[in-house]
């Protein structure tokens, strides 16, 4: 199976399209509008440095070279034998990439379950292996931003580190239920599916409908329960080491900035700070976290280092979500 075949068997419903053009539309307008209010002007952003702006967002690409290597690792490592022809896989991940920024859930892990369906991966395997990457995000991210969270607090920023605690424990134990816990016992698909669901389709579609559901809820658990066994202990070392190199790239484009803006802390606490507002920023009321990043950003940096200028934050996540959402775009 060719690159274009695997990648254009999968398309994306008009809904998402249109998801993924109000997330692009919302959050450039989001940055313009912060700029404006805040008296932010080119100038302002010019005087960080072209060079600066460069390395930041050239920083933050290298990730998406990261997570191709991640998602190949873990496929490789998770999906048994005989081993997936991985051909398109470095364009699915980028592209997976572009619609998970842009919409206001993790669409982009159905993308990547598609690509490994049209593998021969079974539908239930497929999506336990997509969704196991996210775990994995989610778990290294959520439990940098507790450590950033913890900063904050002895540093007496109370709100936003209380805030970050929340959602950083709600972020892992929202995960864990939905698939740990199916991966130790279980997913049992309710009988009243089937009944609601006759009255809707008639009986032939709603029991093809609920046999389907029980046997892709079984194989997804049975995928689950697999990967968190004992021998897959390495594939998990390695996606969560690629993960922590992923999260030190990303506060890296942030200490350039924030060098540059006249704010000397070191690359960890510039990734604590980064990890602390992305973990808020999970929370699905904004697509793509616009709005809620850049004002937990300000709000960590104003209370933990006494930093208030809003240029560098503007010009930061030009370069780390507007430039990344052009080069995934692409894809």
């Amino acid at each position: 199976m060719g690159v274009e075949e695997t990648t254009s068997e999968y398309q994306l419903p008009k809904s998402v399209m249109k998801w993924i053009a109000l997330g692009l539309l919302l959050t450039s307008g989001v940055v313009i509008a912060i700029s404006i209010l805040s008296g932010v002007k080119v100038s302002d952003l010019t005087k960080l440095g072209y060079l600066t702006f460069a390395l930041t967002a050239g920083v933050c690409a290298s990730k998406l070279l990261v997570q191709i290597v991640r998602f190949r690792v873990i496929t490789l490592g998770l999906a048994g034998d005989p081993k997936p022809n991985l051909s398109g896989l470095a364009l699915t991940r980028v592209a997976s990439e572009f619609v998970s920024l842009s919409t206001p859930a993790e669409l982009g892990v159905f993308i990547r379950t598609a690509w490994l369906k049209g593998k021969g991966i079974d539908g239930g395997k497929a999506l336990s292996i997509s969704y196991f990457e996210v775990l994995i995000e989610v778990y290294v991210g959520a439990g940098l931003a507790l450590i950033a969270a913890v900063y904050a607090l002895t540093r007496g920023a109370l709100v936003i580190g209380s805030t970050i605690i929340l959602v950083a424990t709600v972020l892992i134990v929202g995960y864990t239920v939905v698939f740990i816990i199916p991966a130790l016992r279980g997913i049992k698909v309710p009988h009243f599916v089937f009944t609601f669901s006759s009255y809707l389709i008639g009986g032939p579609k709603a029991n093809d409908l609920y046999l389907r559901a029980v046997v892709g809820s079984l194989n997804f658990s049975l995928s689950a329960r697999a990967i968190v066994g004992r021998r897959n202990v390495p594939v998990v070392i390695k996606a969560v080491g690629l993960t922590i190199i992923e999260d030190i790239l990303t506060g890296a484009a942030l200490w350039l900035v924030l060098n540059a803006s006249g704010l000397k802390i070191d690359l960890v606490f510039s990734t604590l700070a980064v990890e602390g507002a992305a973990a808020v920023a999970q929370i699905p009321v904004t697509i793509g976290g616009a709005g809620i990043t850049e004002l937990t950003m300000k709000s960590y940096l104003t209370t933990v280092y006494r930093f208030s200028s809003w240029a560098p934050i503007v010009l930061w996540r030009i370069a780390t979500y507007q430039v990344l959402l052009a080069i995934t775009g692409v894809a």
